[in-house]
């Protein structure tokens, strides 16, 4: 495995001197010179003002806390590319409460598609995803109906398999096989990518253009296939519908086969004291995993406040 130079990693950092180093002897004491050698102090001591109540009539001023919450995530910001997993997941999440969509697409974001996976070796990228997998049915089980519930688990289950075939660039920096443009229709649902299907039928019908086209990239690549378009070449890709459909067809059932790891599989979701009790128990049982990243993530979940796994809120104590 190449060396990780990612941020992590970043060791490097400015050595703190001294203020008496940094000053020569001279400077030094002129500096002292300003100063008396005695601190200056109050002749009176603090007084309470008179008209300040005193005595157990006096005022308590209650603490309350300061809620902060920063920008939250929209279900827009992390899709996978897959037009009908991607809109079963907001399907599923309609009407949920904004921390239920927290809650999954933190998941998503640090689970299931990380781009960073720093520390983590092949199987433990592995069982995190497996990790994942099994907060999703958490929050399935708790927030969600049967019916929801299915679709929503399917989807899941879809995104971990992406997920689960991704590879690694260098180190520890993750790329997936997807092409994560969004393109939303009248009702707000993420359609498949259109140049798609007309690149399959240039590549199918005109495998010279197709060539052309893969030589060239971003606007240049984009007016090539404008022109190869605008030159009577739509009707290819209305002849091809159904092939493409087909095509589409197959690129979803390939996904499913990709297996998934089952580290952390039928943890107990009846409740979130007990899910967490499952989750440990069952990386106790695995003797070849990053423990203590794990513990880490199990810990986070148990300060999550109500029965969610991820808090989008900080809480603040004014002073008292």
């Amino acid at each position: 495995m190449n060396q990780c130079t990612c941020y992590h990693s970043t060791t490097e950092c400015n050595v703190i001197r001294p203020l008496s180093e940094q000053f020569l002897p001279a400077q030094d004491e002129q500096i002292r010179k300003k100063f008396p050698t005695v601190k200056p102090m109050n002749e009176k001591p603090l007084a309470i003002p008179e008209h300040a109540a005193t005595g157990p009539a006096a005022p308590v001023h209650e603490r309350r806390p300061v809620v902060i919450t920063p920008l939250r995530v929209t279900e827009y910001e992390y899709n996978t590319g897959y037009a009908r997993i991607d809109n079963a997941i907001i399907n599923a999440l309609s009407g949920q409460s904004q921390e239920v969509k927290d809650n999954v697409y933190d998941l998503i974001r640090k689970e299931l598609l990380p781009h960073n996976v720093h520390g983590l070796s092949e199987d433990d990228r592995q069982a995190m995803i497996s990790l994942g997998v099994e907060k999703a049915q958490y929050l399935a089980d708790q927030f969600m109906d049967d019916r929801t519930k299915a679709s929503f688990m399917e989807a899941i289950r879809s995104t971990a398999r992406i997920g689960a075939a991704g590879k690694r660039v260098g180190a520890c920096e993750m790329e997936y096989s997807v092409k994560k443009i969004r393109m939303l229709d009248g009702y707000n649902r993420i359609l498949e990518e259109p140049t798609n299907e007309h690149l399959f039928s240039m590549e199918k019908d005109d495998p010279k253009a197709f060539a052309e086209y893969k030589k060239k990239s971003g606007l240049d690549a984009a007016r090539f296939l404008v022109d190869w378009m605008s030159h009577g070449n739509y009707n290819l890709v209305i002849a091809n519908k159904q092939a493409y459909k087909k095509h589409q067809d197959e690129k979803y059932k390939k996904l499913d086969e990709v297996k998934l790891d089952s580290t952390f599989s039928r943890a107990d979701t009846s409740s979130k004291e007990n899910f967490l009790a499952s989750l440990a128990e069952k990386l106790q049982a695995s003797q070849t995993l990053h423990t203590s990243v794990f513990l880490e993530r199990i810990s986070k979940m148990a300060d999550a406040p109500d029965g969610y796994l991820y808090s989008n809120r900080v809480v603040l104590w004014t002073r008292g």
